[in-house]
């Protein structure tokens, strides 16, 4: 997620990804809005929708949640073999916190061999972007960094945003021939013991349901170190001019899913998070006709 912009609303940080604004405040955090104020948000970002979260962590299952851990990290309530490969990982690489200096220095090789693996609609930064993008990332951002113990080579880091007593695992890089070697599972471990042993915050997140593409990383961390779902509900206001196109398309949107090209794709990423939203006015009458 390195190279994103970001803004403060009362209080509230927000992020805007590809024409949206998205909440970078923990999920626990509720902004409040109310229709006009996501409008007025909308219009002075020129963005065309604002999402948000409320009721996080409910004991309700919904279709919209947030990967976390609350429980302290133990070596031993993982299973055998994340524990093997956990220590496999430790013998070969050395896991520490890192500054902003060393992401500046070594962060882009690291970056530019990991970004092989993803798929993205988004280029991959030359050096020269990727450091301003170090340089204007928030003051609550902390590094990571995994090093060779032969060669003290970077070959990992993550960027984490910590605050509202919590943690975002906001993006991990780590390069093919570390992730082999078990890197990420080194990786994870300290920082998950770091943040919620050491330091004591509320949970630490890997982010909210991926509606674009099946998210391998969330099924990796609930199998492994004890992840779970977080459910929460969903708001999105469109801005006025989006919100009746959505509403047209909406009942074509399988048709819609099934069609080729960028364009498609990104309409049915929207399409399929009109239907999350209003899966919770579905909710909401169910619990009216039984309550």
């Amino acid at each position: 997620m390195i190279g994103y912009h970001y803004f403060r609303n009362n209080g509230f940080l927000w992020r805007k990804h590809l024409g949206a604004l998205l909440p970078l405040s923990m999920p626990h955090r509720n902004p409040g809005l109310r229709q006009s104020q996501a409008i007025a948000l909308l219009a002075k970002h020129s963005a065309f929708l604002i999402r948000w979260e409320s009721d996080f962590d409910s004991d309700a299952p919904t279709e919209w949640w947030h990967i976390i851990k609350s429980k302290p990290e133990e070596l031993q309530d993982l299973s055998a073999n994340t524990r093997n490969k956990v220590r496999r990982g430790e013998r070969q690489f050395h896991v520490e916190p890192a500054s902003r200096d060393d992401i500046l220095e070594e962060g882009h090789n690291v970056y530019c061999s990991a970004y092989q693996r993803y798929e993205t609609f988004e280029p991959m930064m030359s050096k020269t972007d990727f450091i301003r993008a170090i340089h204007d990332l928030p003051t609550e951002t902390e590094f990571w960094a995994v090093r060779d113990r032969k060669s003290g080579k970077m070959e990992a880091f993550s960027e984490n945003l910590v605050m509202d007593g919590a943690c975002f695992y906001l993006s991990i890089w780590v390069t093919p021939d570390a992730l082999k070697r078990y890197a990420s599972y080194a990786l994870i471990h300290h920082m998950n013991r770091h943040y919620l042993n050491a330091r004591g915050l509320a949970y630490v997140s890997d982010g909210a349901r991926n509606i674009s593409h099946e998210t391998g990383i969330h099924d990796f961390l609930i199998e492994r170190f004890g992840f779970r779902r977080a459910y929460a509900r969903l708001h999105v206001a469109y801005f006025p001019l989006l919100s009746p196109v959505i509403h047209a398309l909406f009942p074509f949107r399988r048709r819609i899913g099934q069609a080729r090209g960028r364009l498609w794709k990104k309409l049915t990423v929207l399409l399929e998070q009109e239907a999350i939203r209003r899966s919770f006015r579905i909710h909401r009458s169910e619990r009216t006709v039984t309550g």
